[in-house]
């Protein structure tokens, strides 16, 4: 009787059993399979899959609960298995996947290599809600769009003896990259005693470690890190936002695996990455790698120097984005002598976009003296993107132009995309952005930032002989309000300086093309000025251009000329305290200036005082919001009509909104111009105060090239005259008259700032009398010059004269 009952019972039972099994897998047909795949394909919760010695060259799936993958190592702890045992992608995929949902799975003893996605991860994906544990591994040579190495996605994992190194990310985590989401955190763990190793990757940011949305800190101890004492340029760990970033990693590191160097380095179209980059004649060849060797120092700086010429993939194999790091100046050899020309990664195909520099979590970036351009755009392009919480930016002599998207992109794009931060001054010195495709495009959209303590921050600096010209967003919507061209939030203070917004337009009837904003807490008056700026045809339906803020701010324009804008509405919308001094106002909308209504809200006033200004109807061109507090002071200096512009037949002559012999707005600026800040020259580079009277606008009629106090101009000798260059500024061609009364030698050479000669224009005899020469703007080598400052002297054996001329190109 108990027989029986016992097999009936094991009858019942039986087929619920399951015997965990060992799959074995053999190139040479003399194990269960050859297949790895084939293998994890036959396999049950608890089953092995031992992997013997050979290159697989697979792309593996694993989507059981409780599985083990490993080599001969994982058996008999001989780690001489992990380098004979290889997963191979054979850049046709990811070499492994763990797909969601499934958990208790083991990958031990292999080298991992070859992989490639335009998605996450490279080597080793971890899908969302899945726990393993990953053992003596050697994960290298792999490539992605996130998580060149390992890619973590709201997933459990334990890693032991992994070693991570010379993996490549375009964006984010060139050897691990992590991410919470979908109501899951990841839970990240590394062995204190079989320690891991991360070092030597590649990424537009976060060059070995790439972590999000964390929730808490992760304690890393490491046998090898790229460096002793990591940044943010190689290992980024966000927080959860919006709160603050107050989650970081706790590194233990006993070994770096290289020194950054503590000196400048060169870069050069025919240099070698094999070279110590630390002269010309050693020169790098890409500047990614440049900047990646070089220690930042906020207190002793040093400088990526890119010499003349074109860089790019197809040229001579740039790698992009090229990752910016906080305190190292990138310096090309001029505008018109450097340029980096973006291109997308050749493997990434169709599926990828240009960016070219990246500066994602950095704090402080230098940038200057080169052209930024892009061919072969898949997507779209960025020329900067700085986004992630907060940065500083510092950019000189830079020129970003014919930028773009595919005929067949239809989304947002921006061509300088970052998150400013006021605890320094940014500066935007001689920056233009021009010749921009017709698409849904931003110039420069300007975020707030987040520092680390939670505060909201923005940009807090000055933009000095800026232009922004020739683009146009074609984005039309009836639901969703388009975004401005132009999209700027300041904090605390921030300056335009002689800068030029020309032929901007936007298609969408509610979009801005000009919106400069004021970051409202903590509650602070903004300060926002704008001197000697041209803005001139622009155009919209509605909103042109904006400069608003919460908390009263305070608004100043001073010496700018505002023509040839087109809308059906209005130019200019303001609110706060706004004084509006010396200014031109003639443009073809219904209002000229209009008060932001700020959604009457009963603490916001608006303040307007026109002062020696010209509105081409008075006061009727101005749209008030009439509500208690509101005033517009239309003050008895100012007047309307034409300004009478010099015009001419060539619109497109940077002095054709100069004013003519009969303007009436010459000699009619205030006579007192104390405290306007007022730049020593105007938009022409003329001195900005002439006749003992400043006129309105931006041009002043009839002045003459500005020279500085400073200008190292020797005591003209009565028998030795040197002349002030004209055209000036000029662009590329001026000619440079002299006259000398004692026939003797004379040389006439020209300097850059630096003091560099680069010209000389003549050298030898000359005989009594006037004389002129011409400078086309090449250097001694034939080679055109950047836009600049530079000196031009004249000397003799008994003296010498120096003045100063300006190239715009």
């Amino acid at each position: 009787m108990h027989r029986k009952l016992y097999l009936m019972i094991l009858t019942a039972i039986l087929p619920c059993l399951v015997f965990a099994v060992t799959l074995t897998v053999k190139q040479d047909d003399s194990g269960d399979y050859t297949s790895i795949q084939a293998a994890l394909g036959a396999a049950n919760p608890g089953d092995t899959v031992l992997v013997h010695p050979g290159r697989y060259y697979e792309n593996l799936t694993i989507n059981r609960n409780n599985i083990s993958l490993m080599s001969l190592e994982g058996t008999t702890g001989d780690p001489a298995y992990i380098e004979s045992t290889i997963i191979d992608g054979g850049h046709a995929g990811r070499c492994i996947l763990l797909q969601r949902d499934n958990h208790q799975v083991h990958i031990r003893g292999f080298t991992i290599t070859n992989g490639f996605t335009t998605g996450g991860a490279g080597g080793i994906g971890l899908a969302v809600n899945t726990a393993s544990i990953l053992t003596n591994l050697n994960i290298h040579n792999n490539s992605a769009n996130t998580g060149g190495g390992l890619n973590i996605g709201a997933a459990t994992v334990s890693l032991s003896g992994v070693h991570i190194d010379s993996n490549y990310a375009l964006s984010m985590g060139g050897g691990l990259y992590a991410a919470s989401g979908e109501g899951y955190t990841n839970n990240i763990t590394f062995d204190p005693t079989n320690r891991c190793s991360i070092y030597n990757n590649r990424s537009g940011a976060g060059q070995d470690i790439y972590i999000q949305n964390a929730t808490n800190d992760l304690y890393m101890p490491l046998d090898t890190f790229s460096i002793a004492e990591p940044s943010n340029y190689y290992a980024t760990y966000l927080s959860v936002l919006p709160v603050a970033n107050n989650f970081q990693i706790n590194f233990d590191i006993l070994h770096a695996h290289h020194q950054e160097i503590d000196s400048d380095v060169y870069i050069s179209t025919s240099g070698n990455d094999n070279n110590d980059g630390l002269s010309p004649a050693n020169a790098l060849k890409t500047i990614h790698e440049a900047i990646y060797r070089v220690a930042a120092d906020s207190l002793n700086q040093k400088t990526v120097h890119i010499l003349p010429g074109e860089y790019s993939r197809t040229d001579n194999d740039q790698v992009f984005p090229i990752a910016m790091k906080s305190w190292v100046i990138v310096q090309g050899s001029g505008m018109d002598t450097t340029t980096v020309i973006g291109e997308p990664h050749p493997e990434m195909g169709d599926n990828s976009w240009v960016l070219v520099f990246s500066a994602i979590r950095e704090e402080a970036i230098w940038l200057s003296d080169l052209s930024i351009t892009s061919r072969n755009v898949p997507l779209y392009s960025n020329a900067i993107d700085g986004t992630k919480l907060r940065l500083t930016m510092n950019f000189k002599n830079l020129r970003i132009y014919n930028m773009g998207a595919h005929d067949n992109y239809t989304n947002t794009y921006r061509i300088v995309y970052l998150s400013a931060n006021s605890k320094r001054e940014s500066i935007w010195n001689n920056v233009t952005i021009e010749n921009i495709a017709p698409d849904d495009v931003h110039l420069i959209q300007m975020l707030p930032g987040i520092l680390d303590n939670g505060e909201i921050t923005g940009m807090k600096g000055k933009f000095s002989n800026c232009t922004f010209r020739n683009a146009s967003s074609t984005y039309t919507s009836t639901s969703v309000m388009g975004m401005p061209l132009i999209s700027i939030t300041g904090d605390k203070r921030l300056e335009f300086e002689n800068c030029v917004f020309e032929n901007l337009s936007v298609e969408d009837e509610d979009a801005n093309v000009i919106q400069i904003g004021g970051i409202q807490f903590p509650q602070q008056q903004n300060h926002f000025s704008f001197n000697n700026c041209l803005f001139n045809k622009i155009s919209s339906h509605d909103n042109m251009i904006l400069v608003v803020s919460s908390n009263n701010p305070r608004l100043d324009f001073t010496n700018c000329t505002f023509a040839d804008n087109q809308g059906d509405a209005y130019t200019l919308m303001v609110n706060g305290e706004v004084n509006i001094v010396n200014c031109i106002f003639d443009n073809d909308t219904p209002y000229q200036i209009k008060v932001n209504p700020m959604d009457g809200n009963p603490s916001e006033h608006t303040n307007i005082s026109i002062d020696h200004s010209l509105v081409k109807d008075g006061v009727a061109g101005i749209l008030p919001f009439p509500v208690p507090g509101n005033t517009i002071n239309f003050l008895p200096t100012s007047i309307s009509g034409d300004p009478l512009f010099a015009g001419g037949n060539d619109i497109h002559n940077p002095f054709y909104y100069s004013l003519s012999a009969l303007s009436p707005c010459i000699d009619s600026g205030t006579r007192d111009t104390t405290g306007l800040n007022l730049p020593p020259y105007d938009l022409a580079v003329n001195c900005r105060i002439w006749n003992d009277r400043i006129d309105m606008g931006c041009y002043e009629y009839g002045s003459e090239p500005w020279v500085s106090n400073d200008d190292p101009v020797a005591p003209e000798l009565k028998q030795l005259a040197l002349f002030q260059n004209y055209p000036n500024p000029f662009n590329p061609t001026t000619s440079i008259r002299y006259s000398i009364e004692e026939t003797g030698p004379v040389s006439l050479d020209i300097y850059n700032i630096k003091g560099q000669l680069v010209k000389t224009l003549y050298h030898g005899n000359a005989e009594i009398g006037s004389h002129t020469a011409i400078w086309n703007g090449l250097d001694n080598s034939g080679n055109a010059c950047s836009s600049g400052v530079y000196f031009y002297r004249l000397k003799t054996p008994k003296t010498s004269l120096v003045r100063k001329m300006l190239m715009l190109k």
